[in-house]
């Protein structure tokens, strides 16, 4: 049952995970992940969102997101892992991602707990003691003086007993989820000279080079397919695929299924089996059908369904709708996002709000929408920051996820060397730390 003891446990290897760990340790801090997976990346990795979103405004005009961010960029394009930024995003390969994560996390001296999940947690007063994981070893106790939950589903905050929230207000369903797929030896040429003869049923946006960055099969030639009974996409009504950084690999986002209840094992097997049975029959739809995929393979699919909204912590601030559209500032701004508000919902169907700024403006994130209510020394970040249903659908991608970590990192070292509640450390003092260490605020 015994275990080390570290100035800051993070629960999650995600975005916002290894960017609050690999903060914590370039700053000094001794640190650990715990990780249900084999690799670090998160979604990244595991569920194929194989893309850096929330890097740039929406436009893709403005970065709004440096510091960490920029070392992985830079290590995975040193990798071979991407070209970097294509559009709004920076598309990669998910090997090389990981392998570049490893990489850093050892010459970090981060330890990485691998196969392991947190069962367990004790707090005393409002300080959290320690997290009790389980992996194949059995069950360890893991003593922090810091926690950051970058679980992605609040699990720290959760198992501690402490506020959350969960799906929509008032209805409490969740976003549907994903399984991303890859499809090689895609002739590039002939899908774009499809997409220019049959506008209305597909499109198509090139680089600088030629080479294609981002397609979509369109709603006319889905429904079509749907009625013949050459698709089966039931919660979907057009294709979305962008190129990987390799000419002629894309990764499909089409997939959707609803989630009733993601912690019931028997439910997410069923909703896994169900997606790639979808991602089967796109891939074969579009091989049969579609000029440019006739000599395509199906390159593999994302091992773990992609979840985009489950819980969300109860912080000393609550991210609201408001917020993000209305392009909001704080005075304890600790990060920036230029996403819209990206819902895939159940019931209403899939939607985009963008901000009353326009495409190319952001909001803040504030200090307090990191700082979980009732513990004096535990974050929540990334996915599970505190923040309403349909904020979240901003907030929550990868590049933003990644300056929440940095940022709940930072505060971790102020705290520790104040002694003082996450609560209560000086935020400009982290706010100037943060802005040498290239964050954007």
């Amino acid at each position: 049952m015994a275990g080390k003891t570290y100035d800051v446990v993070v629960v999650g290897g995600g975005p916002a995970g290894i960017g609050a760990a690999f903060t914590a340790a370039k700053l000094g801090l001794s640190a650990a992940i715990i990780e249900r997976h084999g690799m670090l990346g998160g979604n990244w990795t595991n569920a194929y969102v194989l893309s850096l979103l929330g890097i740039y405004t929406y436009s893709g005009k403005t970065k709004i997101v440096g510091g960490i961010a920029d070392e992985i960029i830079a290590r995975l394009k040193k990798a071979g892992g991407t070209s970097g930024k294509s559009g709004n995003l920076i598309p990669f390969r998910p090997a090389e991602m990981a392998y570049v994560l490893g990489e850093m996390a050892k010459e970090l001296n981060v330890d990485c707990y691998f196969s392991s999940m947190a069962t367990d947690a004790n707090i005393k007063g409002n300080k959290v003691q320690y997290t009790e994981i389980s992996g194949k070893d059995g069950r360890l106790r893991i003593h922090g003086k810091i926690f950051i939950d970058a679980s992605g589903d609040a699990d720290l905050v959760y198992r501690l007993g402490l506020k959350y929230m969960s799906g929509r207000e008032g209805v409490g369903y969740h976003q549907e989820a994903t399984l991303p797929f890859r499809i090689g030896g895609m002739n590039e040429s002939e899908f774009v000279k499809y997409a220019k003869s049959r506008k209305g049923f597909a499109s198509v946006s090139l680089r600088k080079n030629g080479d294609i960055d981002r397609l979509h099969i369109l709603k006319p030639a889905i429904a079509a397919a749907k009625r013949s009974g050459s698709l089966y996409l039931p919660h979907s009504e057009n294709m979305f695929m962008f190129n990987t950084s390799r000419k002629g690999e894309v990764v499909c986002n089409a997939t959707h299924a609803p989630v009733g209840d993601f912690t019931n094992g028997m439910e997410i097997a069923s909703v896994l089996e169900d997606l790639r049975k979808q991602a089967y029959s796109i891939f074969h739809f579009v091989k049969r059908n579609i000029p440019g995929f006739e000599n395509s393979y199906l390159a593999d699919a994302a091992s773990y369904l992609g979840l985009r909204e489950t819980r969300r912590a109860e912080g000393e601030y609550v991210l609201t709708k408001e917020d993000v559209i209305e392009n909001r500032r704080f005075y304890d701004v600790i990060a920036r996002c230029g996403h819209a508000i990206e819902m895939h919902d159940p019931v209403l169907g899939a939607y985009y709000t963008h901000l009353n700024g326009g495409d190319d403006s952001w909001y803040e994130i504030p200090y307090r929408a990191i700082v979980v209510k009732g513990a004096g020394n535990l974050f929540a970040i990334g996915r599970c920051l505190s923040a309403e249903f349909e904020a979240q659908a901003s907030a929550r991608v990868s590049g933003t996820a990644l300056a929440m970590g940095q940022a709940a990192a930072t505060a971790a070292y102020l705290s520790i060397k104040s002694g003082k509640p996450a609560k209560d450390i000086d935020v400009k003092k982290l706010q100037d730390m943060l802005r040498r260490h290239g964050a954007l605020i």
